[in-house]
């Protein structure tokens, strides 16, 4: 196979990923939200409760940085933080009712995304494999 096969197919992929990543963030900006808020909703909602601790670590950020972006969420009534019932170091994140309902709204809107990007991927996908 000539290397212009394989680069067509790689930069066909990349257009994609572009393509998703840009679409992702439209999405998640329809709904007042950023990337990271979406991706700490997500993860908040995903776990049930969990702490700024975990948080923090999913996002590989530092606690300060979690902090700032979930006061932000919190402002907006998307979460709850609240003192750990043993140990009251500790600080629980829960979504909100009002934030169950907004991440089920952006789920359904990225689905929506997700189904229009899939057939370019898998085509993609599909030529990359063909190599």
């Amino acid at each position: 196979m000539s290397s212009e096969y394989y680069e067509s197919a790689l930069l066909r992929l990349r257009r994609v990923t572009t393509q998703l990543n840009l679409r992702y963030t439209d999405v998640v900006k329809e709904h007042n939200l950023t990337p990271v808020q979406f991706e700490i909703l997500l993860y908040v909602g995903s776990i049930g409760s969990c702490t700024v601790t975990e948080i923090s670590d999913f996002m590989v950020v530092d606690r300060s940085t979690s902090s700032r972006v979930l006061r932000g969420i919190e402002g907006r009534s998307l979460i709850q933080i609240l003192p750990d019932k043993v140990d009251r170091r500790k600080r629980n994140v829960v979504l909100s009712a009002q934030g169950h309902t907004l991440l089920d709204d952006v789920k359904t809107s990225w689905l929506a995304v997700e189904k229009d990007v899939r057939d370019d991927y898998d085509a993609a996908i599909e030529h990359l494999e063909s190599i």
